[in-house]
């Protein structure tokens, strides 16, 4: 079975030349279906470059990337964004919720992007804050939830279409400890269902709770594990 994601000798060069910057230097890294991957590194260590090109928020200087069996290499921007509404969820640390829309309103709207008809996404939408427990809170608005609600409307909006990946940029970053704990645990659930999940984070503590976790430094992967005790039903943040 061919891998969900392959990244084969990927460079992602700035001001090339003389003073070039090598902000990815020769990755190569595979991700399967259904894998729990936690991608851990300090400041400038390549890990926002590497979530960019896995998301197709950005692409390769040069080398490979193939996502669920496409070739991204030579698609043009609206290509990419309909391959990453498609087949990317995105949880990022700042929520990115529109502030004028009802939780429900911010789940549905990549769903109105992807041309599906009110009666489906009122089903997909409904069902997905249900399942991050926020169904009494659906018609209310960003300013109107906590840190901890507004990011479990981020994962309702992330998984809702039901995408292979789920690709969390560190989700914990802007919560409390409890709410951070109520996320993670959200997370591991969606990994116990067969999800994809690849988690950006700088904090050890966080990557540990990951089945695989992959470290990067100056633009390379210098480390790639399996913490073999790590199941979906013993994670707890």
């Amino acid at each position: 079975m061919s891998h969900l994601i392959e990244l084969k000798n990927a460079y992602k060069i700035y001001n090339p030349g003389e003073n070039e910057v090598r902000a990815l230097d020769g990755v190569d890294l595979c991700i399967d279906r259904g894998e729990y991957v936690a991608i851990v590194g300090q400041s400038g260590s390549g890990k926002s470059t590497l979530m960019n090109m896995l998301g197709l928020l950005d692409v390769v200087s040069s080398g490979t990337y193939i996502l669920d069996g496409k070739d991204i290499n030579d698609m043009d921007d609206d290509e990419l964004s309909t391959i990453r509404n498609k087949e990317i969820g995105f949880i990022f640390q700042g929520f990115n919720l529109i502030p004028s829309l009802t939780a429900k309103g911010n789940v549905e709207l990549p769903l109105i992007y992807r041309g599906m008809k009110a009666e489906e996404r009122e089903k997909l939408s409904t069902e997905a804050l249900k399942r991050v427990g926020l169904d009494k809170r659906m018609n209310h608005l960003p300013s109107e939830m906590s840190g901890g609600q507004q990011q479990r409307v981020a994962i309702a909006r992330a998984v809702a279409a039901k995408p292979p990946v789920i690709l969390a940029d560190e989700p914990t970053g802007n919560l409390d400890s409890g709410s951070g704990k109520e996320v993670m645990r959200i997370i591991n659930e969606l990994w116990a269902e067969g999800r994809t999940i690849i988690l950006i984070t700088h904090d050890d503590k966080i990557a540990q709770k990951a089945h695989r976790v992959i470290r990067i430094s100056d633009g390379k992967i210098i480390e790639d594990y399996i913490n073999e005790d790590i199941v979906p039903d013993k994670v707890n943040a």
